[in-house]
């Protein structure tokens, strides 16, 4: 037992000892997930929605993989098998709400976009009265243009539009969520309606 003792002793003391290092790189593990794919985005315009006072040339495009984006500017629903096909910008030279779809390989479809564009042009100012009285400046709602004042603030304007634009597509919808025509749709009627009854 003493000379086992000394030998497990002895070779303990004289392995010399084996440090870890770092080391840098990629490990491969031959695994393969089999995951690929592209991520599916609806159109995106250039110059974005909103109001401007002068034509505007509205540029779509789609995300990576894009195959084709369709669009339409008469209300309907844009798909992939219907509407126009873009390859060039689109000239928007008055109030036009455009609707647009990525249409991918395998059928894949994004979800619809829609860009409103309402086109005021500057008005000429109001000459002036020449002094006096103050007032509040802005424009009051009368009683024919109460219906299109989505947000009640007195005013038919761009905050109304973006209500109508954020609830495009509604059924069951009420004025107060951009339902100008009171059918319960928020839709190119009720867009049509809002630019005619525009103040700028």
């Amino acid at each position: 037992m003493k000379y086992l003792s000394l030998i497990i002793f002895s070779l303990v003391f004289s392995i010399p000892p084996v440090y870890a290092s770092e080391v840098t790189g990629t490990i491969t593990t031959g695994v393969d997930t089999g995951v690929e794919g592209i991520v599916v985005e609806a159109p995106t315009a250039n110059p974005p929605a909103g109001e401007y006072t002068s034509e505007q040339s509205v540029a779509l495009s789609g995300g990576t993989g894009t195959v084709s984006i369709h669009y339409t500017t008469d209300g309907a629903a844009a798909t992939c098998s219907s509407g126009n096909v873009y390859s060039t910008p689109i000239t928007v030279s008055s109030s036009l709400v455009i609707e647009a779809i990525s249409c991918y390989a395998n059928s894949i479809v994004s979800p619809i976009a829609i860009f409103g564009y309402a086109i005021n042009p500057p008005s000429a100012p109001a000459p002036s009265s020449g002094g006096g009285g103050g007032g509040s400046g802005g424009f009051i709602t009368t009683p024919a243009t109460a219906a299109y004042d989505f947000n009640t603030d007195g005013k038919v304007d761009v905050f109304d539009f973006n209500v109508l634009i954020t609830n495009w597509g509604s059924t069951g919808a009420s004025s107060s969520t951009g339902d100008a025509n009171g059918d319960g749709n928020v839709d190119i009627l009720d867009f049509n309606l809002l630019i005619i009854n525009w103040k700028p």
